[in-house]
């Protein structure tokens, strides 16, 4: 685990560079319209710079930042379970399509948390729609954004930082 100092004047700022990030602010509601065009920016949720969550006009969601279309199992780069962030290190994670049980509708309205692999970001989530047969891929969640509490902390110089490796 790497963890770096930075000495400001008799205050040292420690930052752990391998902590998990919690978004627990903010909700913001992303929606896709009927048959709009998967691949513009407008039509995708940029979470990240390496997740943009979108669907197809049939089929499942995808990360369209490093897929075209749904590949059977979900965006990604991404991993899925039913819970919230506040236990998210307790929650068994899984691919979109196995987590919602190959039944989008079914997860309507349940909390999901869904985890940015490379990012290390966990975020609530919740579907609020999703067009069924003919439906052109319309699909609605609501999700968390912004860091929660910050992964660092003001120090006096000399303090011993203990830290635990996630397993």
């Amino acid at each position: 685990m790497r963890l770096f100092l930075i000495c400001v004047g008799v205050l040292a700022l420690a930052v752990n560079a391998n902590a998990s990030t919690v978004f627990s602010g903010y909700d913001v509601a992303f929606s896709k319209a009927p048959f709009a065009n998967p691949s513009l920016p407008a039509n995708q949720d940029q979470m990240t710079a390496n997740v943009a969550i979108t669907r197809g006009n049939v089929q499942g969601i995808y990360n369209a930042l490093i897929q075209s279309t749904f590949s059977g199992s979900g965006p990604l780069d991404t991993e899925w379970a039913f819970g919230t962030t506040a236990i998210f290190s307790t929650l068994t994670y899984q691919t979109w399509q196995t987590a919602v049980g190959s039944n989008p509708p079914g997860s309507l309205g349940r909390n999901m948390v869904v985890h940015l692999i490379t990012d290390d970001i966990y975020i609530d989530l919740r579907f609020t729609a999703w067009g069924q047969g003919g439906s052109g891929g319309s699909f609605s969640y609501v999700r968390s954004t912004i860091p929660g509490p910050a992964t660092m902390a003001i120090l006096p110089i000399g303090a011993t930082v203990v830290t635990r490796r996630r397993r």
